[in-house]
């Protein structure tokens, strides 16, 4: 059975740290894990190291840190999901499964279309539940380095942020090319639309801006089935998934 990963910021050689509330809660609840458990902790910009439980309380559960230890490789496809809002456990779905399939950030955006269960996340109503989600993909996956998970932004202001790669966008209606015929990109930054796809407005703003069209075949996908397959497929193509990965 592999060690249990927990993720804790600033994490050094040497230190003694103290897990998170809800990562505590795992440990001492769920694992069931008591003082001299051997643990990895990664401080999430790629450093893991070999700890040991040295307190496991009901208020505190802290570790002793050791040398670090080998990490799994990232990606060498910077991949950047963008995505209309989705209510509830959707959204959350997407964040973990995208996690788990190696991308690099996460951009929630509400659309004209987005629904309206989903738009107080502009105010930050869900930061910390997707936070905890981002966490707990990156440490049951085995990655060392959590993807950038931004504030949930409206599609013009998102539209403002620079890239430098190529920008794709799924669209549902229309003949348009698959990724693969995407020439091949080191930074890709892939976007979702809402139930309904995007208004004509949209649509316009998006090509003005550089956005690319393709399809993912014949059938009209969820959302969130849709983002899941893009990534997947864009780390099959470029990235590390599959039995052709560097």
């Amino acid at each position: 059975m592999s060690r249990p990963r927990f993720h804790v910021p600033g994490a050094a050689p040497g230190a003694r740290v103290v897990l998170p509330e809800h990562t505590a809660h795992h440990a001492r609840e769920v694992l069931r894990l008591r003082p001299g458990a051997s643990v990895l902790v990664f401080d999430g910009r790629g450093t893991e190291f070999t700890a040991t439980l040295d307190k496991v309380t009901r208020r505190t559960v802290s570790a002793r840190l050791g040398p670090p230890a080998a990490t799994r490789p990232e990606s060498p496809l910077r991949l950047v999901l963008a995505l209309s809002a989705l209510r509830g456990d959707r959204m959350e779905l997407v964040i973990q499964k995208a996690t788990e399939l190696g991308v690099t950030e996460i951009w929630p955006v509400v659309t004209a279309r987005t629904d309206a269960a989903a738009r107080p996340a502009l105010k930050g109503s869900r930061d910390k539940r997707w936070d905890r989600v981002v966490t707990g993909a990156a440490e049951q996956c085995g990655r060392a380095t959590i993807p950038h998970l931004e504030h949930t932004t409206t599609l013009d202001r998102f539209l403002e942020h620079p890239f430098d790669g190529t920008r794709a966008v799924l669209r549902e209606v229309g003949d348009h090319p698959p990724l693969a015929a995407v020439e091949p990109p080191s930074s890709l930054l892939l976007l979702v639309g809402p139930p309904g796809g995007f208004e004509t407005g949209e649509a316009e703003q998006l090509q003005g801006a550089g956005f690319l069209p393709i399809s993912l075949g014949p059938r009209i996908l969820r959302s969130e089935t849709a983002a899941i397959a893009v990534v997947a497929l864009a780390q099959a193509l470029w990235g590390d998934l599959g039995p052709s990965a560097p």
